[in-house]
Formats: C-alpha cells, sequence, structure tokens
C-alpha cells in the first residue's frame, strides 16, 4: 500500500445541515451571552433559518461551490487564502510555528571550534549535516510513497498534506501571498544553508545523482563556512521575509526588478527542499527550565531579531554553536502535526561522530548574492524595526509539569487525556482572569479528502460550570468530579462531531462568504458572533512528543494565548505565548495557575477514590 493510495476512498468533506450549524453554534455562545442577547440571538437565528430566506439562499450556494470542488469544498476554494495568505501580519510570531528539539542522548558538553571559522563549533556542523541527511532519508521515502497511510478507528486518514511540505515556499503578493508552485515529488536536488545572513546553495546529490553521506554533507557545510571569509557579503535580505507581507511584497518585487542575479538567487531559496540554518552567536541560548525555557523559545519563535531566516520556507532548520537544534516552519501549507510526526521520526537516530564519506565529486556550496541600492536598505531597516517590535512584545515560554501526565490521566481518571487537559487549560485560565474565554482547539478533519481542520470550542456551559465549582471550596470533591466528567463529555461530543466535519465555523465561514454585495444578516452582526470566535485561548495539542522540549505558535489577539501542548505519559509540556503589552496576561502566571489547576484536579480525583486506589495511583 503507497502513500497515497487511499486518497482516492476518502470522502468529501461534508457541509452541514443549517440547523445542526445554528443549533450548535446558540449552544457556543451561552457562557459569553446575556439572557438578552442569547434570546436575541436565538429570534435571529430562527429568522437565518425560515423557509425562502437568507440561509436558506446561502446554503444552496454553499452547495453549488461544493459541487464545483473536485476534492474539497473549503481547501480547494477558500481556505489557504481566506486563513493564511489574505493576513497581512509578519509571518514571524502571528503565523509559523517553531519545535525545540531534545539533546542528542551523549550530547557533548565542550564545543570545539571549526578550523574554517571559529564562530561555528564541529559539533553543530555535524548534527546539522546528520539531521539534514535523516530528512532527505525521509524525504525519498515519502517520494517513493513509503511511508505507511495513517489510519484512526474510523478508518484512513488524508495524507495530501505530506505532500505540501518538502520544497514547499510561501511568496508575497500584495493583499494576498500565493505558494510557489511545487510538484510532488520535487525536482530539486539541493537545500539552503544560512550562515550569518548569507545563502548557500548546497547540492545534496552528487554528479551522478547519488545522495551525499553524512560526512560529505559536513564536508559541504564546513565549505560554505570557510567561503564566509572570501565572499562578499550580500544586504541581509532574509529579514524582509518577517516584515509585514504587503512590505514584504513591494520590496521583493523592487528587488526582482533591480537586477536579474536578485530574481535567480530568490528562485534558489524558494525551490530548495529545506533551509538549514547554522547560528553563530558567540554564546548559545540558555536552556533553563526554572525560566519556563524562556530565552530558548524566542529564539525558536523568532531567533536573533529575526537574522538567519527564511520565514516564507516551510521548514528551516537551526543549529546553535552547541548543537541545539530547533525548527521554524511557514503555516499555511500544512498543519504543524505533519512536520512534528515528520521531526519525531528524523530525531530517532543519534549523529555519528565519525560519519561516513564518499568523497563523491559534488559541486561547492554556491553563495547566492544579492544585488541591493539605498531602497533596499530602506527596506531591511524597516523590517528591523517591524522584528524589534514583534520580538519584545512576545511573551514565550515552556512549561513542563512532570507531576504527572497521560498515564495517571487514563489510568485513574480514566479520561480523555486531550479533554481533561483542555479542562485544566481553561481553569488556569479562570484562576488567572476570573473569567472564561472563546476557546479554539484544533480539530482535524482528515478523514476527508484534503481536510484540514474544524474548530472544536472547548468553551461550554460544562466548562465554566466546573471552573466555579473547582474555585469554591464548599462543593464536595464528589461535585466536582460529576463537573469534570460532564465538561470532559460536552468537550469530546463536539471533538467528535468537527472531526466529522459537523463543527460550526467553517460552515458559518463558508455562507459568510457565499454573501453577495449588499446582502447580510443581523445574526452576522451581532456583537456575540465576533466574541464567539475571538478565540483569546487558541490551542493544540500533538502527541508525547518525547523528543521535544517544547512546541508553539503565537497569541491570536493582544489580550489571549497560543498554547500548544505535548501530552507525554509522565510529563505534560504546555508553550505559551502572550504579548507583554497586554494588562491581562503573563506566560509565567499562566503556567504557575495552569499548574496549579492540574494539582487541584488531581486533588479532586483522589478525594473521590477508594483507599486502595488512591495508594496506587501516587506511583503514576
Amino acid at each position: 500500500m503507497t502513500t497515497l493510495s487511499l486518497q482516492h476512498s476518502l470522502p468529501k468533506l461534508p457541509i452541514p445541515t443549517l440547523d445542526e450549524s445554528l443549533a450548535k453554534y446558540l449552544r457556543s455562545i451561552e457562557p459569553l451571552a446575556t439572557p438578552e442577547e442569547l434570546e436575541r440571538n436565538k429570534a435571529l437565528a430562527k429568522d437565518f433559518l425560515k423557509p425562502g430566506g437568507l440561509g436558506q439562499t446561502l446554503q444552496q450556494r454553499l452547495l453549488d461551490v461544493d459541487r464545483a470542488a473536485p476534492n474539497n469544498w473549503l481547501d480547494d476554494t477558500w481556505w489557504i487564502s481566506k486563513a493564511y495568505h489574505e493576513w497581512r501580519e509578519p509571518l514571524l510570531v502571528n503565523s509559523n510555528w517553531y519545535i525545540l528539539m531534545r539533546n542528542e542522548i551523549n550530547h557533548p558538553t565542550e564545543f570545539q571550534p571549526t578550523v574554517e571559522n571559529p564562530a561555528y563549533t564541529t559539533f553543530q556542523v555535524k548534527r546539522a549535516a546528520h539531521v539534514a541527511q535523516q530528512l532527505l532519508d525521509y524525504t525519498e521515502t515519502l517520494y517513493r510513497q513509503q511511508i505507511p497511510v495513517e489510519k484512526t478507528r474510523t478508518g484512513a486518514l488524508c495524507m495530501h498534506q505530506y505532500t505540501q511540505l518538502i520544497g514547499v515556499t510561501r511568496i508575497p503578493q500584495y493583499g494576498c501571498d500565493k505558494l510557489a508552485y511545487t510538484p510532488f515529488p520535487s525536482p530539486s536536488k539541493h537545500i539552503v544553508l544560512i550562515l550569518d545572513d548569507q545563502f548557500f546553495k548546497v547540492n545534496v546529490y552528487s554528479g551522478d545523482n547519488q545522495r551525499l553521506l553524512d560526512g560529505d554533507m559536513e564536508r559541504q557545510f564546513l565549505n560554505a563556512i570557510k567561503q564566509l571569509k572570501q565572499i562578499k557579503a550580500s544586504a541581509p535580505v532574509g529579514l524582509l521575509t518577517c516584515d509585514h507581507r504587503d512590505a514584504w511584497s513591494v520590496a521583493r518585487e523592487h528587488l526582482v526588478v533591480l537586477d536579474p542575479k536578485n530574481r535567480e538567487s530568490l528562485q534558489v531559496i524558494e525551490d530548495a527542499l529545506f533551509c538549514v540554518t547554522l547560528d553563530s552567536a558567540a554564546e548559545a541560548t540558555k536552556a533553563d527550565r526554572k525560566n519556563n525555557f524562556a530565552e530558548w523559545a524566542k529564539f525558536g519563535m523568532h531567533g536573533h531579531g529575526g537574522h538567519n531566516r527564511w520565514c516564507d520556507k516551510s521548514l528551516n532548520l537551526i543549529f546553535e554553536r552547541d548543537g541545539k537544534f530547533a525548527c521554524h516552519g511557514e503555516h499555511s501549507p500544512c498543519d504543524a502535526l505533519i512536520p512534528a510526526l515528520i521531526l519525531d521520526v528524523v530525531m530517532r537516530k543519534p549523529t555519528d561522530l565519525n560519519a561516513a564519506s564518499s568523497n563523491a565529486a559534488v559541486e561547492a556550496p554556491q553563495h547566492l548574492s544579492f544585488v541591493t541600492d539605498a531602497k533596499t536598505q530602506e527596506h531591511i531597516k524597516a523590517a528591523s524595526v517591524t522584528i524589534e517590535n514583534l520580538s519584545k512584545n512576545s511573551d514565550c515560554g515552556i512549561v513542563h509539569f512532570d507531576e504527572y501526565g497521560t498515564d495517571y490521566i487514563k489510568k485513574v481518571v480514566k479520561a480523555s487525556p486531550d479533554a481533561y487537559l483542555q479542562m485544566a487549560i481553561q481553569l488556569g485560565y479562570y484562576k488567572q482572569i476570573g473569567e472564561p474565554c472563546a476557546t479554539y482547539e484544533t480539530g482535524s478533519t482528515r478523514q476527508f479528502l484534503h481536510g484540514r481542520t474544524e474548530t472544536t470550542r472547548t468553551l461550554s456551559s460544562e466548562s465554566v460550570a466546573f471552573c466555579k465549582a473547582m474555585e469554591d471550596s464548599s462543593v464536595k470533591p464528589e461535585e466536582k468530579m460529576k463537573l469534570l466528567r460532564a465538561a470532559i463529555a460536552a468537550h469530546q461530543n463536539y471533538q467528535k462531531d468537527a472531526a466529522n466535519g459537523k463543527g460550526c465555523d467553517r460552515h458559518l465561514l463558508g455562507l459568510r462568504l457565499c454573501l453577495q454585495p449588499n446582502e447580510s444578516h443581523a445574526l452576522f452582526q451581532e456583537p456575540i458572533f465576533s466574541k464567539s470566535s475571538s478565540f483569546l485561548l487558541s490551542t493544540s495539542g500533538l502527541f508525547a512528543g518525547d523528543n521535544f522540549v517544547g512546541t508553539g505558535f503565537g497569541a491570536m489577539y493582544t489580550d489571549g494565548y497560543g498554547i500548544n501542548y505535548l501530552s507525554g505519559g509522565k510529563t505534560l509540556k504546555f508553550g505559551v505565548e502572550s504579548k507583554f503589552e497586554s494588562k491581562k496576561t503573563s506566560t509565567k502566571e499562566l503556567g504557575e495557575f495552569l499548574a496549579q489547576a492540574l494539582r487541584d484536579m488531581r486533588t479532586a480525583v483522589e478525594q473521590t477514590l477508594p483507599e486502595d486506589q488512591r495508594k496506587a495511583s501516587a506511583k503514576l
């Protein structure tokens, strides 16, 4: 069975009925709406649903959109543009994701500088070459379609997103970006190495089309490092990719018009399979757990002021002088789960410090130069200001909680770990802010052809009742557990509906996008409509992530949080981002409240357990 062999058997993403989506929407706004608002919106929903009304017309238009879509009514027609490419804010912090990898099992403690340039270390080069080779191994397996089809209890999952990662690059265009056309498999035979804001084309195949060995790749990297002292350095154009998207589109257009060489260099970067960065900062960032890995998390999110990045690239492998490894990627072509799954495989084989070399004849790394002028320098200066403001405002951290993990949740609580953690996040936020908020959790629709995500609205009447009870000392443990299980059940039901394409957010989006000029409905103008979809908590869970120190993405709103979590058997890891400018939020404080929420939930669980089970649970 090949990787894409079951694509033809996958159903198309369904369009829910109007009744289903409106009922789900009205239930979701109950915790946020006043009684008067709720009644008014119920009346508006009834008007929207009436026979011959606007809702019926929009539904029929959407059904016609589905009829014209070869794969998926949402993905084929709107998703990537509306969710990503029309958003003009910088990719840095706002859209791109990052993953921090664990160190090698036998990670060295001393690092020898390379002979070619003392700004880089031999282990840094060796690990970078090894990881790049492991990713190329995976890529070749994928291109042979030998990656197994992922399946759940309900059947096969869509594997299309695996074709949208390697070699894929976002191109800035005024108003709405595009992805550069990248066939699958990509015909490219090179990667791009980034050193000190300079870009090098590195061929990964020899002249007779044979893959290089790890030792050969090390040699290529060292060759490029040596060239740094010989070349005429170009301006740091990579900073431009971190700027506002319209500003970058204007700067890029100026570059390609200025000199044909710029188009050539850009195309090499954009066509590369992926980018590898060797960071030359004199001191590597600190990976301090006591400080929630704040310094390293900021490095993963935006590096040293955006230097040594190409934010438009779907995959950037980044290595510090001490061999620490982070990955940074553009979000639009595929969801972060896909690169996370791939990197989890890539990380399984340790670096060989005495890697073999074939001594194959291979073209030396080619420096990609850029011709710039005073206007480009102005663009770069403006981008630097944007990056500085973004990075200074970004409050990042990775909260590690190792008092218990999913082993305990499954064996003792006998609950869905993800739903349990969602309730912990709700409680942690409630402890800090004192009120609930609209909450997004990523729901996967990959059981459908070209399916991506649907919103799981975590906030519910049940979750609010649970949070209030947990903060009320007069409520008995048995009642707290009853409310926890009710909140978990409500969440699981919503998750199931979302996975089955029966959430309300994507459907309501499609209906609104079918509105013609001068058409509107009061339901969509209601303040609660905006409030209920302004997700101050934007959350997403991956998997155990034992090979990862943490993962993260940016908050959607100034007073919100972005939370990406890894649910391990013994350790829970929450990557949190908020904004320093907010008077309400604090990443450090939320981490503390989240840890306390998890402790309080365990206390409630154990207070309702028989004595023998309580003793047994202490071992988990």
